[in-house]
């Protein structure tokens, strides 16, 4: 049986999109809210696992076990130190929050969106990076990347 190839003339692909919120003020109160409940999920875990790591390595002690118990509460001093960094970054980023000014952009992140690509179409244009400008959670525009 000969292996026969399809020709296509048109093909979706994936490209990243880049989403942009106009700052309003609502917006500011969103994301600090966001960034507020992010730090309160961080202090959660940490006193959850302090916790559960007191009586881990209590256990540990208790049955002798020095060296495990050692490693273990150098591992637990690591997470914590960058549980602790993260906290302090979404300290930073609430402090910045604060002071984004009205009727700017800010860069929210990236999302992946399907573009059709044809025979003839310039590849580099069609996949290249797009924009979504969003005020208050609606759609005002939608660019191209130049």
């Amino acid at each position: 049986m000969a292996n026969k190839k399809e020709n296509l003339n048109e093909i979706e692909l994936k490209r990243v999109v880049m989403v942009k919120a106009i700052v309003t003020e609502s917006f500011k109160q969103n994301l600090i809210k966001e960034l507020e409940r992010a730090i309160g999920n961080i202090d959660s875990q940490l006193t959850q696992m302090d916790e559960r790591s007191r009586s881990y390595l209590d256990n540990l002690k208790k049955k002798g076990l020095m060296q495990k118990a050692a490693a273990f509460k150098h591992q637990w001093d690591d997470e914590k130190g960058r549980q602790t960094a993260a906290k302090s970054d979404l300290l930073l980023k609430i402090e910045e929050a604060k002071k984004l000014q009205l009727n700017t952009e800010f860069v929210q992140g990236p999302l992946e969106g399907p573009v059709n690509v044809a025979v003839g179409d310039n590849l580099y244009k069609k996949v290249g990076g797009a924009e979504i400008i969003v005020k208050d959670g609606i759609i005002q525009e939608i660019r191209e990347a130049a």
